[in-house]
């Protein structure tokens, strides 16, 4: 008698245990595929803003240094004018090159809503710069030209 006991006790767990296993499982999946989709934009767009931001870098740092380096090179009195040729977007997006001789930056910023400055030390100082257009070089434009003119 008591190994009829001990069989059914045994029988009643097995039972158990594979509805309870499958909704445990079941559970943990759903878990999982929701943390996925709540945690969507940051394994999509993080990424992404980490490229824009280099791509942009790159392009501000090349302005900086061409811009610093005509500068160094301007005599007094004179001007020099040289051109620099753009990307037509940044990381798919439309951007604009702002120069800023009273603040010494370089704006970039994206109609998206990036936005970067790029120092350019003590050139309000010494220079006028301007970009061939009045509100500043567009991404749509291959190339800008820039002005420097020494104001001492």
């Amino acid at each position: 008698m008591k190994k009829v006991h001990k069989s059914r006790r045994l029988a009643r767990r097995k039972g158990t245990t594979v509805p309870l296993t499958f909704i445990i499982f079941g559970a943990a999946f759903v878990v999982f595929i929701a943390s996925l989709y709540l945690y969507q934009t940051a394994f999509a767009d993080f990424p992404s803003d980490v490229a824009i931001q280099q791509q942009f870098n790159d392009l501000g740092n090349a302005l900086s240094t061409k811009t610093t380096s005509a500068m160094i090179a301007l005599p007094h009195g004179g001007v020099v004018e040289f051109e620099e040729t753009l990307p037509q977007e940044i990381g798919g997006h439309n951007y604009q090159v702002l120069i800023d001789a009273p603040s010494d930056e370089i704006h970039l910023y994206s109609f998206k809503g990036y936005s970067y400055n790029y120092t350019l030390s003590g050139m309000s100082a010494e220079v006028n710069a301007s970009a061939s257009e009045t509100t500043g070089a567009s991404g749509g434009t291959k190339e800008v030209k820039i002005r420097l003119n020494r104001t001492i």
